[in-house]
């Protein structure tokens, strides 16, 4: 997760960019994710910005969720499936670890950063405003680990949702984020 930093630096090249052309628009809010019945022996994910992740709900040994800090500059809420394979797949969700704080002019501050950030990003292309897995090779490599990144702590949690209620019953699920 040394990678957040490059996020970071990334958000604030961006931000220096809207800035710079002082331009304002407004974003768009994602629609929520759906979850659908789908075949019954497969737990599927389709992401806005990553593709698709399959599994076999068979081969699923753990689903666990959790949060931790990252480099001391993102908390990062995270979903990690097992399997009795090698692969392990994870899909989290990142967010500035001042979020939360209750400095009311620090998280004003972060949460203006945050849109500027979007809106320019938006401008250079559609999809650039959507988190993306960053990795840094070598350090960040991770053998028989997928990994997605979600676009908001809602669309993580409707995510864990889905897979668990689909591990539960035993019935496959195709959840997808919009």
């Amino acid at each position: 997760m040394k990678t957040l930093i490059s996020i970071l630096s990334l958000s604030l090249f961006l931000f220096t960019a809207h800035t710079a052309i002082g331009q304002t628009t407004t974003p768009t809010t994602p629609a929520a994710p759906t979850d659908t019945d789908s075949n019954p022996r497969f737990w599927q994910a389709n992401f806005t910005n990553g593709g698709p992740y399959m599994v076999k709900l068979e081969r699923i040994s753990s689903v666990s969720k959790h949060q931790y800090i990252s480099d001391g500059v993102a908390k990062v809420t995270e979903v990690t499936i097992g399997t009795d394979s090698e692969v392990v797949a994870r899909f989290y969700f990142l967010e500035p670890v001042g979020k939360d704080t209750p400095i009311a002019a620090g998280a004003v501050l972060m949460n203006r950063a945050q849109d500027l950030t979007q809106q320019a990003a938006a401008r250079v292309s559609p999809s650039a405003a959507q988190l993306q897995v960053v990795k840094n090779y070598p350090s960040s490599t991770h053998a028989h680990t997928v990994e997605f990144v979600v676009q908001s702590a809602d669309a993580l949690e409707s995510l864990y949702g889905s897979l668990v209620g689909s591990v539960a019953a035993g019935r496959g699920k195709t959840w997808k984020e919009s």
